[in-house]
């Protein structure tokens, strides 16, 4: 993933009405596409990154369409472009909510 220098500073844009159902499908997506490298609990480990913490100031102030667009093009490792459009919606939706992102709203991220 990218970092970007003034993510602590940027809001995050969400995707308004991401459904309970599209979560738990993408937990599911998720653990079948994308645990196997970035852990069960989205930890990562010395080769990949965790997808919590620095994940979100990587991705802050980036349209939710474009964290979409990025997993859809080059996840899963092994396999890019192989995710649907409708999995990777489902995917992205499990990531924001493991990070307790709320739907519908901007986060602002700010220095600890």
């Amino acid at each position: 993933m990218r970092t970007r220098l003034a993510a602590l500073a940027l809001g995050l844009t969400l995707l308004p009405g991401a459904a309970a159902a599209d979560t738990a499908r993408g937990a599911a997506l998720y653990r079948a596409a994308c645990a196997m490298c970035h852990g069960s609990r989205l930890e990562g480990n010395f080769q990949t990154p965790a997808l919590t913490g620095r994940f979100v100031a990587n991705w802050a102030g980036a349209p939710v369409a474009e964290l979409e667009d990025y997993v859809q093009r080059a996840m899963p490792l092994m396999a890019p472009g192989t995710l649907s459009p409708e999995d990777t919606k489902a995917i992205v939706a499990f990531l924001l909510e493991a990070n307790a992102i709320p739907r519908g709203r901007t986060v602002r991220i700010r220095p600890g």
